[in-house]
């Protein structure tokens, strides 16, 4: 895929995958990575990465890796199933932390991915699994 292809995947994910800063670095039928530099508004009460910044790293990737094409105008809509997160791991502020999801199996409407979330130094901070119902194409979304 492009570079322009994968700025174009970017810009239409979700408000709130803006919201937090993330960064979708590999987009491709192998594979998605998102990135993401933890700020303090990353992290919970115990000034560590919030389980709710986890656990959505973790299901945009997942939804992804399950609808990539090389048109980026002809991606579906993935909609979260069922999702299974657990943590292992705390991650400060400060922190480079990366989703990296794989498709594990692929029906014509469903498919299951998952998912581990990784620190710079490839430490496991929490993983995933999730079942995704592709949904319709991007360019007829209102």
């Amino acid at each position: 895929m492009s570079e322009h292809s994968r700025l174009q995947v970017e810009a239409s994910i979700t408000g709130f995958f803006q919201d937090l800063g993330c960064r979708l670095t590999e987009y491709g039928p192998e594979r998605v990575v998102i990135e993401l530099l933890l700020q303090p508004r990353h992290l919970n009460n115990a000034s560590n990465l919030h389980g709710g910044v986890s656990a959505t790293l973790l299901d945009v990737a997942m939804g992804l890796c399950g609808i990539w094409t090389e048109q980026a105008d002809q991606r579906r809509v993935a909609t979260t199933l069922s999702m299974n997160v657990n943590f292992s791991a705390p991650a400060p502020a400060g922190s480079r932390i990366r989703a990296v999801a794989r498709c594990r199996s692929s029906g014509h409407k469903v498919f299951m991915a998952s998912c581990d979330l990784l620190d710079e130094q490839d430490r496991l901070l929490a993983f995933g699994e999730g079942v995704y119902q592709r949904g319709k194409l991007r360019s007829e979304l209102p």
